[in-house]
């Protein structure tokens, strides 16, 4: 694992003074590699899904064994019903047992449980342990990286996890910058109809095949800020691509909300944006 040094100094070190808490819940991004530090530092047993049966079995077990370490996965998809289950046991975790919640963004749980918990966010990447990383998975010499400095330079720019960097690669990193390229010449130019063919190329489902949402609208916006410094700043261009640049910002933080309708949110995406560039 790349990175996560301040984290874990601060795991380890409550470990070390026997002070570590028994609820913590982890907060990353998704690809952050919160499994894997999980697995790294700790020998859980790890629930197959959130189900309310399934957090039902964890608390029964919880109570028939001692000095285990529990861990939640996903817990952002977890029901009202498991949650209030899940509520019962960490506020007075029996036989000195540790409970591990793994979250994407913490607002995606109860209050009441966040209260009872000791929040562990992952460290955010630098863009050089971003590079290490792809090198370290898809460079295979010196003389690779040299061919590809152009794909370097896009994972570097967009890329803020270890995921990010498998799904950029998974679809060819040039590939997938200059379709979003396309998009941004184009978006305003292409009529209505086949302007809502663009998210054609874009996964709006986590299982499906495409372009990641995420990572198609950060790149709109780094070609968009691209094209503000190439103008003047009189230019009525700095005003349209700055408004793109909100536009999209905003999408990406509508992002975060759990269950958010991904379909519903491009398409409006699309109509507000040629409307400001028509």
């Amino acid at each position: 694992m790349i990175g996560q040094v301040t984290l874990q100094n601060r795991v380890r070190n409550l470990k070390e003074a026997k002070r570590f808490p028994h609820f913590a819940i982890f907060v990353g991004e998704r690809g952050s590699g919160r499994m894997t530090f999980i697995k790294e530092n700790f020998k859980g047993i790890f629930l197959e899904d959130v189900k309310v049966d399934s957090i039902r079995n964890m608390i029964q077990m919880a109570y028939k064994m001692y000095d285990q370490v529990f861990v939640i996965p996903y817990a952002d998809n977890m029901s009202n019903a498991a949650r209030n289950a899940l509520l019962k046991v960490v506020e007075e975790c029996p036989n000195n047992n540790y409970f591990i919640m793994i979250l994407e963004d913490e607002n995606n749980t109860l209050e009441t449980i966040r209260s009872r918990g000791t929040v562990f966010h992952m460290d955010r990447y630098t863009p050089d342990e971003i590079e290490e990383y792809y090198r370290k998975r898809f460079c295979l010499s010196e003389t690779t990286i040299e061919l590809e400095r152009k794909e370097l330079s896009i994972v570097r720019d967009l890329c803020e996890t270890p995921g990010d960097v498998e799904s950029i690669m998974k679809y060819d990193a040039t590939n997938f910058y200059d379709y979003v390229q396309l998009v941004v010449d184009n978006i305003a130019e292409v009529s209505t109809a086949n302007a809502f063919k663009i998210p054609s190329k874009v996964a709006l489902k986590d299982d499906a095949e495409g372009y990641d949402l995420r990572l198609f609208w950060k790149a709109f916006i780094q070609i968009c800020m691209s094209n503000v410094m190439k103008h003047d700043r009189t230019s009525k261009e700095i005003l349209k691509y700055g408004e793109a640049v909100r536009i999209t910002g905003n999408c990406l933080q509508q992002l975060r909300i759990r269950g958010i309708n991904k379909q519903m949110l491009i398409d409006t995406w699309v109509l507000e944006i040629r409307n400001i560039w028509m």
